[in-house]
């Protein structure tokens, strides 16, 4: 019989930790032995998705209108979903350095400004995922240059990874007012 394992040595025993593959009987680690029975793992192991940060290969997002009846305010959601099946990470705070462009370039005279809280960290995996709001105010008028995309950062990604995101914009959906605001990441699932 074949088994996976891992190897590694806490405090001077011999466990589980390198993918290997032996026969029944036992393994032998730093002179120490343990029983293979004892070291089988049931699949792929990865780490905890609350101990890595989502870059940018990890995530998709896309934007859509809030459907619900606007009252002081209307909103634009941003979604974070996982970019492939094996995508098990974290995102914690607010998108950042947000902006609103069309094919010539930033849309003059709008600015996205965030929560500068961390929030709770959200998981991004399989059918979790993560939503943000830009909310506008309803009553001010539209600007009359349309976007096209958003462009974001991604909140804690660690420094020399990819942490910049570009989504399209929901079509013919104007800003409203010269000022949006982007909330914190928040959990969600698909149900």
């Amino acid at each position: 019989m074949t088994a996976k394992f891992r190897i590694a040595a806490i405090a001077g025993a011999a466990c589980v930790v390198g993918v290997g593959a032996v026969t029944a009987g036992s393994v032998l680690a730093s002179g120490s032995a343990v029983s293979a029975s004892s070291a089988v793992t049931a699949g792929p192991v990865s780490a905890d998705p609350t101990e890595v940060p989502c870059t940018a290969e990890d995530v998709t997002i896309t934007v859509t209108k809030d459907l619900s009846p606007p009252g002081e305010f209307e909103e634009f959601l941003i979604k974070y979903t996982a970019a492939t099946p094996e995508t098990s990470c974290t995102l914690q705070g607010p998108p950042i350095k947000a902006g609103l462009f069309t094919e010539a370039g930033p849309v003059p005279g709008v600015v996205v400004e965030s929560d500068d809280g961390m929030g709770d960290p959200v998981i991004v995996e399989g059918s979790m995922f993560g939503i943000s709001r830009l909310s506008q105010t309803t009553g001010d008028p539209a600007n009359p240059v349309i976007p096209t995309s958003i462009e974001l950062t991604l909140p804690g990604v660690p420094a020399g990874q990819e942490s910049r995101e570009v989504a399209a914009w929901p079509a013919d959906e104007p800003v409203k007012g010269s000022s949006l605001y982007a909330t914190q990441i928040t959990q969600s699932a698909a149900g």
